[in-house]
């Protein structure tokens, strides 16, 4: 997967450096359209380099210019929305996975006798044929 490139700290404009931030976002969000373990991965990863810019951000936030800081206002809010809509499918690939998982320890477990899922058995078994 081809990298986007990386949010310079100085030489931008901070509504540059925003929309650029929104691209990072974007990206790590289409990657969670296909939840696999690498996609996970890799949107956890372009995530935490989103994380690092919006902190460089931040630290020249506000700038004490007013019409510039108003300006940021429409593309910080773009951004936010971004990232409320990452926020929705990791906790609908979490959802998943949980639920995949306790499927998947029914399945090796069985059920109790109330018809709950029994709790995996975590320890280890031997067996010995004679």
């Amino acid at each position: 997967m081809a990298r986007a490139k990386h949010i310079p700290a100085h030489g931008t404009s901070q509504a540059d450096r925003v929309r650029e931030l929104h691209e990072m976002v974007r990206e790590a969000r289409t990657l969670l359209t296909n939840p696999t373990n690498e996609a996970l991965d890799a949107c956890r990863s372009r995530l935490e380099e989103a994380v690092s810019a919006l902190g460089r951000l931040q630290s020249s936030l506000p700038s004490g210019d007013l019409s510039r800081d108003r300006s940021l206002a429409a593309p910080l809010g773009a951004l936010r929305s971004e990232i409320a809509g990452v926020q929705i499918l990791l906790d609908g690939a979490a959802a998943f996975y949980t639920g995949w998982m306790r499927l998947a320890s029914s399945m090796a477990s069985g059920y109790t006798a109330n018809g709950s899922p029994a709790p995996s058995e975590t320890g280890c078994r031997v067996l010995v044929e004679a």
